[in-house]
């Protein structure tokens, strides 16, 4: 038991140097991170879970004309998520629409780059570019504020 409280001594605490860093650091940094909040597992889980069933529902139905649909329904979800956070439709619309914008724009440059003897034949740039955008709007609809 001795040597186990000896071990805890030397551990280093991650949580405190972080927040030390955050005290110090400059105040665009901390106007940064007040956008940011980390929610409870459960609702990391269901979110996450949401997510990755349009993602599998639109590789599914990938040769039927597209993930329109689903993308749709991922940004009305995303709404709905930020807007019961923030209680304000029109903040939750702007980062709702932002995270779309952005995973789509993020989505067109970075999937031409994957080689394509990694891939389905049969995805297409807009599937993989769909699944770009449902990845930001899970991390825009459970983390941003």
């Amino acid at each position: 038991m001795a040597s186990f409280r000896e071990r805890k001594k030397t551990k280093i605490n991650l949580k405190t140097k972080l927040k030390k860093k955050v005290e110090e650091s400059p105040p665009w940094v901390k106007n940064l991170l007040s956008f940011v909040e980390v929610p409870e597992t459960v609702v990391i889980l269901r979110r996450l879970f949401l997510f990755a069933f349009m993602g599998g529902w639109s590789i599914m139905n990938s040769a039927e004309g597209g993930p329109v649909f689903q993308v749709a329904v991922s940004l009305a979800a995303c709404i709905y998520f930020l807007n019961e956070k923030t209680k304000s439709l029109a903040r939750a619309s702007i980062i709702g629409f932002g995270a779309l914008v952005i995973g789509w724009a993020c989505g067109s440059f970075l999937v031409p780059m994957v080689p394509s003897f990694l891939l389905q034949p049969t995805w297409t740039l807009e599937l993989l570019t769909s699944l770009v955008v449902y990845v930001f709007l899970f991390l825009g609809c459970t983390f941003l504020k």
